[in-house]
């Protein structure tokens, strides 16, 4: 059992400055005059008044227009001395505003029901709703409105400036305003290990002050979603209209740019106003933009146009998927329009299915399954047929033992910082062709030898550390002595090169079992219990194995009956 880590009791402001100074070493010419600004008040402060602010900083407040608020006298920090002076010296420095002017609607929500009941001028019913309360306090007018805020403002309020800026560095360092330092402290736990890869200024994803703003703007834009959503078509067009403009070269800019519109012109769709829909799914790049456009062109009758969009996919599909909807759609809008030229209804591959009888147990259908196909012994012996339970971590774990290297490179944009398990690019079209040549040369020269000797030297140099595609709890000696042994190179390279091209679906729905019978070789079988079906993804795991040969089935569970 590992040991229990203490973390010290002002491990945040620990983390906080790594985070800063990071940011400051390396992007600081791109950083605004009030952003250099707020780094070197922040850094001036003694070590009291920077554990308070990265305390209040840290949490949530009540929201104001002058910044987060909080009551001084409720807070309480055992690491910090002399909190009060650590205040009055945040607020000489700026860093906090004291007893900001603002509404008594913003300071209400402060305070508990108790204390505004107790502070009203005049008697208000205890039974009353927070929300009536706060109305009637606030409807009281004149002098009562007056006298409450003297009696509320007894204790002073704290406003935290500077966190517009601090976004600023949360986005050079994460990549993104999702993130906060709970890495660190999982780091600090010992519950991660990342790998070391560089980080030197010329791979960096941020390379000018432009693409910094654009980020933030697409942020503010994106907090503004869901008020948009929710009022309707105007205001998404108007959200829309909004967006920053793409930067040339900026990947991971566009990426989120196609999402965000891809969720509005969804949006529209449901709304039926399908011409600004379309309007926006033709600014996105990526799927299903054109998917989305056909349906849009059959429903509005517009069937030549549907048409055209379904060969444009089949001539360059971005992915499997959208390939394989064109195929379908394409048929059954022809079909429809009695204009089947051209259009063949597309095949659908039936597995080989074996269907068996169990008694019912308490464990997996899947490691019941693996039980009666190596004979109901365990994966132990060499003679028997031995069966693991491995989903989708196999194949997906022997591609990342074989191609870690490639994996963490210096690819310019792919790592913000050094606490990342994969690079920011790992689950998007771009992860391939960013590396191309060398995942190239790396299938290229795949056989026994070479991949036994990659994956069984970072399996016991690399073990423990986070990779995206390695769980390591699924990946036993005696697993990977058979799958390296048993399945041949060609297989393994067909594998890896259909999980490289679109990683973030083919990742998935790899069946559940391998079976290695005790004459040789090895089978795939994909698992299914009573009443469960095949997914989609599976579905073309399975064609894609017959295709190239892969020994495979599906294995149909029932129940025996008492």
């Amino acid at each position: 059992m590992s040991a229990v880590v203490e973390l010290a009791p002002d491990y945040y402001l620990t983390n906080f400055r790594a985070l800063v100074d990071f940011v400051v070493a390396r992007y600081e010419r791109l950083l605004s005059a009030d952003e250099r600004q707020f780094y070197r008040a922040f850094r001036a402060m003694d070590i009291n008044s920077q554990r308070l602010y990265v305390r209040l900083l840290s949490r949530k407040g009540v929201p104001s227009s002058a910044g987060a608020l909080f009551r001084l006298g409720k807070l309480s920090y055992v690491e910090i001395d002399d909190l009060t002076g650590a205040a009055d010296r945040l607020v000489s420095a700026g860093l906090l505003l004291r007893d900001p002017a603002l509404p008594l609607a913003e300071i209400l929500p402060l305070y508990s029901k108790a204390e505004l009941l107790a502070s009203s001028p005049t008697t208000l019913p205890k039974t009353l709703k927070r929300q009536a309360l706060e109305q009637a306090l606030l409807e009281r007018g004149g002098d009562e409105v007056d006298s409450l805020g003297v009696l509320l403002a007894d204790d002073a309020v704290l406003a935290v400036q500077g966190a517009d800026h601090f976004d600023t560095f949360k986005l050079c360092f994460f990549g993104n305003l999702r993130q906060d330092l709970t890495d660190y402290v999982l780091r600090d736990l010992g519950l991660y290990r990342f790998e070391s890869y560089p980080l030197d200024r010329q791979h960096l994803p941020f390379q000018s002050r432009t693409q910094v703003e654009q980020h933030l703007c697409y942020y503010a834009c994106l907090e503004q979603l869901d008020t948009a959503m929710e009022e309707g078509a105007e205001a998404i067009v108007a959200l829309a209209e909004q967006l920053p403009a793409h930067s040339e070269g900026d990947a991971t800019l566009h990426r989120r740019l196609d999402r965000l519109r891809l969720t509005l012109a969804r949006q529209l769709e449901r709304l039926e106003a399908f011409e600004a829909a379309d309007q926006l799914y033709r600014q996105c790049s990526r799927p299903p933009a054109r998917e989305r456009r056909a349906r849009i062109a059959a429903q509005c009758g517009e069937v030549d146009v549907a048409l055209s969009l379904c060969q444009e996919i089949l001539a360059t599909p971005h992915n499997e998927a959208e390939q394989i909807f064109a195929e379908s759609f394409g048929y059954r809008t022809a079909k429809r329009a009695k204009r089947l030229a051209g259009w063949d209804q597309p095949a659908r591959y039936q597995p080989p299915t074996e269907t068996v009888t169990l008694p019912p147990e308490p464990d997996r259908v899947e490691r019941l399954a693996a039980l009666y196909l190596q004979g109901g012994l365990p994966p132990a012996e060499v003679e028997s047929d031995q069966c693991f339970y491995v989903e989708n971590c196999l194949f997906n774990g022997v591609l990342g033992l074989y191609v870690w290297d490639i994996l963490f490179s210096a690819t310019p944009g792919a790592f913000f910082n050094p606490f990342q398990a994969a690079p920011s690019d790992f689950r998007t079209p771009d992860f391939y062709p960013m590396r191309r040549e060398a995942f190239e040369v790396r299938l290229a020269e795949l056989d026994n030898d070479n991949l036994a000797r990659r994956v069984w030297s970072n399996y016991r140099e690399k073990w423990g550390i986070a990779n995206p595609l390695v769980a390591w709890e699924a990946l036993s000696e005696s697993l990977l002595e058979l799958a390296l042994a048993r399945i041949p190179p060609e297989h393994w390279q067909l594998l890896f090169r259909r999980l490289l091209n679109d990683i973030e679906h083919h990742r998935n729905g790899l069946p559940d079992l391998i079976l290695f019978p005790a004459e040789g070789s090895y089978e795939l079988v994909e698992v299914k219990g009573p009443g469960d079906r095949l997914q989609q993804n599976q579905r073309r795991w399975l064609t894609f194995f017959a295709r190239h040969q892969i020994p495979h089935r599906v294995l149909h569970v029932e129940w025996q009956q008492p």
